[in-house]
This record gives C-alpha cells, structure tokens and sequence, in this order.
C-alpha cells in the first residue's frame, strides 16, 4: 500500500523551508513532488517522497532547531476540514480526540494516541520507526499540535510534561515548550492536565464543528475503504432514522444481489455487520458529544427501536453507557 499525505499540509514544510532562506519549490522537484499540488484540495503527495524531502531539508539546513518553527506556519487550511473542526471544538479535549480521530486524513502513515488517566491527557505520536533519524520531522509533529492547542486555548496553555524520541539537542526545548522534556522516549507526545483540556474554550463552535466531523467522516471513509465500502457506509447513514437498514434494503438500493453485496465487501475485507456497527457507532458518538439531542433522539437517530437497546450496543461498542459520553447541553 501507498501512504500518502495531503498535499496541502505540505504547505508547512514548504514555508519552513522558504523561512530557511532556500528554494522550497526547487527541492520539491528534486524529490519528484509537484509544487503545484499545494493548493489542490483533493490532492495528496506519496509519504515516502515526502519523508526523502524532509531527509534532503535537514542535510540542507544547517540550524537542528528549524522543525520547532512548524506550528508557527500552521493555518487551519493546511488540515482541510479537521483545521476548522479543531478550532470550533469545545474543549481541548474534545479537539485532541478530533484530532487524533482524523488525522490519517492529513497523513496515512502516523496516527495520533490519546491516553486519559486520572489526572492527565496525553497525546503521542505513533510515527514509523525509519522516521526516527529525522528529529526536526518529530520536533514539526510536536510543535504543530501545541502551537494549534495554543490557538484555541491561548498562549498561556500550560504542559505537564513532553516526550521526544530523538537524543537532546541544544534547542532549549524546555524554554519553547514551557515544561520538563523527557529525551529518547519511546516515543514523541505531549501531557496535560485533564483540567486544562476540559475547560471550556471561548471560540468554541458546535454547529461548525459537526458540520466539519460530516465532512470528515466523508472524507475518512473515502479514503480508508475501498469505494464499494465507502457506498454502503453513506446508504446506511441516509436510512439510519427510519430504522437499522438490512443488508438486503443496502443492496436493493446499489443494484446488488445480497449475496454479491456481501462477496465484494468480503472481498475488500469486511462485512456487512462490521460496516453498519461502524457507522452506528460513529453516528453515536457525534450525537452524543454534541450535547443537543437527549438519549431518547440518538436511539432513533442510530436505527434502534427503544433506549435499552441502544444503550446495551453502546457499551457493548465503547465500554461505556451513553450518558458518560453524553457532552454539555
């Protein structure tokens, strides 16, 4: 499989790159990349162009400290939708777990974990291991999704704790990210208290932030399942408040037998059960953290015929009843 990465988050390393006083474009082209993509919404780059540019940057600039500059050059645009789903979040929390949710969308090949303990959140960075030798990438990854949390929170924003999985270099990462900083970790992660991130943001957006997560999961579906996948998946949302769509009302609607319907999403490795569990799920989770439709209004809006039944599939999928994850109205 080819992972790729949206070509306008390579906007970042192109301005870093400028910032550094060097031809941004010039050296896209050295490693077979289109400058012209940038811009291009829909379009994505292959990651292992990309990580050879990044490769090719840090032998060409000489300063070890430039990937902290990142979040600086960030704009909501670069992350498509997931930007403005961020900002419009209503907690940092609520943005982090967004964040984390979608960012294969910005990048196939590194995802993002979140780790909820008593009193802290953390976010870590699971990156592939060949990017280990490339320090000022981890040091981009780190300072971008700090730099984003101090957009929405301010730049008071406060953090327990940072991990790094390069060796320390004299970049005076502790004065630039305000907190002890841990050096050849297994991996690269931020810590918050879970104070800070469940306090309530000022700019937050509910109607924008769902309309964003629509966008999003679009977006996320189109690009994680194959395209039969990817038709069953919004079938099953339009049906979804008129009750649980069998496989057969699915197919009928594609112009599939059922049995053909069920070969071809075996064939892109699924099945029907998995693929409408998702979505109800999925469906579940955005009603609720949304905070404005009561338990009774997600239970018809996710296709079942009473509470009780919801709420035992709701535990079933997550580990937890439906009113804890249920946000503020």
């Amino acid at each position: 499989m080819v992972f790729t990465l949206l070509a306008t988050a390579g906007r970042i390393l192109h301005r870093l790159i400028q910032d550094k006083g060097l031809d941004a474009d010039a050296l896209y082209l050295e490693c077979g990349l289109d400058p012209a993509k940038l811009d291009d919404a829909k379009a994505r780059y292959p990651v292992d162009q990309m990580r050879t540019l990044w490769h090719l940057a840090q032998q060409r600039i000489p300063d070890p400290c430039w990937g902290l500059a990142a979040g600086k050059l960030w704009r909501p645009t670069d992350y498509h939708a997931l930007g403005y789903a961020f900002m419009a979040s209503r907690t940092l929390e609520e943005a982090l777990i967004r964040l984390a949710r979608y960012y294969r969308i910005v990048t196939q090949d590194t995802g993002l974990q979140i780790t909820i303990n008593q009193d802290s959140l953390s976010v870590t960075s699971m990156q592939r291991s060949t990017e280990a030798d490339i320090a000022t990438l981890q040091d981009a990854h780190m300072s971008l999704i700090l730099e984003m949390c101090r957009e929405v929170y301010g730049p008071g924003l406060p953090l327990l704790e940072v991990q790094l999985s390069h060796p320390w270099q004299s970049c005076d990462y502790e004065h630039y990210f305000g907190c002890p900083v841990r050096y050849d970790d297994d991996s690269s992660g931020l810590t918050f208290a879970l104070s800070t991130v469940r306090k309530k943001l000022p700019a937050g957006n509910l109607d924008l932030a769902n309309e964003s997560d629509r966008i999003l999961a679009d977006l996320d579906a189109f690009l994680s399942g194959p395209k039969l996948t990817h038709r069953v998946r919004q079938e099953i949302c339009r049906r979804l408040p008129s009750g649980n769509p069998s496989a057969k009302d699915v197919a009928r609607e594609l112009a599939l037998a059922p049995r053909t319907l069920q070969r071809k999403l075996r064939e892109e490795g699924t099945t029907y059960k998995k693929v409408s569990e998702d979505v109800r799920k999925e469906v579940a989770q955005r009603y609720l953290k949304g905070g404005r439709h009561p338990l009774s209004e997600v239970t018809f809006l996710t296709g079942f015929s009473n509470q009780p039944a919801f709420s035992r599939a709701y535990k079933a999928w997550t580990g937890r009843s439906p009113s804890a994850d249920q946000g503020p109205t």
